[in-house]
């Protein structure tokens, strides 16, 4: 007759390690299999991105891409974009910690003489319906159009701060939020160390944080330098190139902004 494990607390606490043990064992593996088709799927992700927000271009703009870290602690990167050897623009992963339901990050496109090519919104928590129009408001020939605007030394400001942008019906914070982000991808193109902070002539909301990059990958441990002109570091690691973007879209519960 077989012999059955007695039932005492050691004997449980074995069982119980073993299985956690197989468990890990089973995730790790299931992690290092799939590690490289996610990196892979984040890299044309981010390559389609740029794609979207700029005219046509032949080169890598991943491989020859400059991270900023901003004076509030987050970070911009610039894709450079050439077709036939000439510059045809930038794309820059740029943020807003300002947003009514936390930060939002966006690719936006500019020309070479630092005017909005197009825009996409990468992430955003803001109230459906509301901010989440951000995503098409300021798009070429829709109300709030920043195509073909060159943000420049004053920035993009709504007409209730005294600027030339419509802002989305309703939800005025998150169409700040939204100018800042473009503002401080126009300064790190500029060298305007105001637009690289995010100055839009706005008090930062009470309590607002810092932002890191999400999913940043570098295995290297980057050489800062400071960049005078721009009131930004500088990041001068080759190898460092950020092939991640945010994940999907999360929108909040309704609230009134």
């Amino acid at each position: 007759m077989e012999k059955r494990l007695e039932s005492n607390f050691k004997n449980m606490v074995l069982v119980l390690c073993a299985i956690t043990l197989f468990s890990s064992l089973s995730v790790a593996s299931i992690n290092a299999l799939t590690a490289e088709k996610l990196n892979e799927v984040r890299l044309q992700n981010q390559l389609k991105a740029i794609r979207d927000v700029l005219p046509a271009f032949d080169n890598n703009p991943m491989e020859e891409s400059d991270t900023l870290i901003t004076p509030d602690g987050g970070t911009l990167v610039l894709f450079p974009a050439s077709r036939e050897g000439e510059r045809v623009g930038t794309a820059v992963k740029s943020y807003s910690n300002n947003g009514y339901s936390g930060p939002i990050w966006l690719m936006i496109g500019f020309t070479p003489d630092g005017a909005v090519y197009n825009y996409t919104v990468l992430e955003h928590k803001e109230t459906p319906g509301l901010g989440s129009k951000m995503s098409t408001w300021f798009a070429r020939g829709n109300k709030g159009d920043i195509t073909g605007q060159i943000p420049g030394s004053k920035g993009l400001r709504a007409r209730k701060d005294g600027g030339e942008i419509d802002a989305i019906t309703a939800a005025t914070v998150s169409s700040r939020a939204f100018l800042d982000a473009v503002n401080r991808a126009s300064g790190a193109l500029s060298g305007n160390a105001d637009a690289v902070s995010g100055a839009t002539g706005l008090e930062a909301s009470p309590g607002a944080t810092p932002v890191e990059q999400p999913d940043a990958t570098t295995g290297a441990t980057p050489v800062e330098e400071p960049d005078a002109s721009s009131g930004a570091t500088r990041v001068d690691d080759p190898s460092r190139t950020d092939t991640s973007l945010p994940d999907t879209t999360h929108l909040s519960p309704a609230r009134h902004e």
